[in-house]
């Protein structure tokens, strides 16, 4: 199979992570929303209180003439992101190398890439991942990628073929006898692997840090707290408030979408074939650095904060010889010395831990 192509501005584009920013959906404007009706709730305090007319309605007015600068701002802010975005992602396209023709070839031995650059030939035996989305195939090896847009291939029979092509070389190795298992991920799944991270896997660490940074803030409060908010109601609020929404608008700032859809595994002497709707994957056992477990999950770790999650209620009947190979194959991951357990697979290779 040869394919020649240039690479599109489009299917550049399909590639790139979305613009996803929305005007008064960030963290940052959330915060200044907050402390905008802070001022206002201060405000009506004073007036509750009696201080004065004039004082109460100047800060509520204040608080919300600020929030609406603030949300006029953000607005503003947004599309200059936009246009920003817009602008990277044209230089990105443009500093491109051979954008305009390259060359595809496949054969039963190994596949090549080509160009006015130079030829990359890898053997398929180095294919660790193959994936496809609604505009391109993406081909991984542990030393680089290739991605083919899918309007390189003349007709939709073209890309049937290449796709079982690339399926049958990953699958090679695969006893079509092979045991395998099923299970759809849950949230339960992810939140018992972080905290089994958490405790056995070396994650304590970064909760300590943030932690610590929550204590330093805590700690500053205090000091302001005692300085000017001893007999103020209100400004207690107010950085108690702060104290609560600061770790919240954290979380949300960096919460992750998690994968919650099917998977299929097949595991053998040799490794492991994984595959999602539209991905598939292999990883030899030497992959792996180790494995930790629980009575909910096994975790495989593949560095010291990355891991695969395998739900224990999936080990069932030809699976739980699983659990079992893993044992054998690989030793207990340490996150103090992660390399101990791939000292121990590489000189006494199916020995229990």
């Amino acid at each position: 199979m040869k394919l020649t192509y240039g690479i599109a501005f489009e299917d550049f584009r399909t590639l790139q992570p979305h613009f996803t920013i929305r005007a008064g959906n960030n963290a940052g404007f959330k915060a200044a929303l907050a402390a905008c009706g802070l001022i206002g709730l201060l405000g009506g305090f004073l007036l509750i209180e009696g201080a004065g007319l004039p004082v109460g309605l100047f800060l509520i007015g204040l608080g919300v003439a600020a929030a609406t600068a603030a949300y006029f701002y953000e607005r503003h802010s947004v599309r200059a992101k936009e246009r920003e975005y817009e602008k990277k992602l044209s230089r990105a396209f443009q500093q491109i190398h051979c954008r305009g023709q390259r060359n595809f070839e496949a054969d039963d031995n190994a596949f090549t890439t080509s160009c006015k650059c130079g030829t990359v030939t890898r053997p398929w035996s180095e294919l660790t991942s193959f994936s496809e989305s609604d505009t391109h195939f993406v081909l991984n090896t542990k030393t680089g990628g290739q991605t083919l847009p899918k309007s390189a291939f003349s007709s939709p029979a073209e890309v049937a073929e290449f796709r079982a092509l690339v399926s049958g070389k990953l699958n090679e190795g695969k006893a079509i006898t092979s045991p395998h298992f099923d299970f759809l991920f849950k949230q339960l799944d992810y939140r018992a692997a972080y905290w089994l991270h958490v405790i056995k896997g070396g994650g304590w660490r970064g909760l300590v840090k943030v932690l610590a940074t929550y204590a330093c803030i805590a700690s500053g409060a205090f000091v302001l707290w005692n300085a000017i908010a001893t007999h103020n109601e209100a400004v207690r609020a107010g950085f108690i408030g702060a104290l609560i929404a600061f770790p919240l608008l954290r979380a949300v700032g960096k919460r992750r979408k998690i994968y919650l859809g099917p998977l299929r595994v097949h595991f053998g002497a040799e490794g492991l074939h994984i595959q999602y709707p539209s991905t598939q994957s292999r990883k030899r056992w030497s992959d792996f650095i180790g494995y930790l477990e629980d009575r909910n999950v096994l975790l495989l770790y593949v560095s010291s904060k990355g891991y695969s999650i395998v739900p224990k209620r999936s080990l069932t009947g030809q699976a739980e010889k699983f659990q079992c190979l893993v044992t054998a194959k690989l030793g207990k991951f340490d996150y103090r010395n992660p390399a101990r357990a791939v000292e121990k697979l590489e000189v006494s290779p199916g020995q229990s831990s």
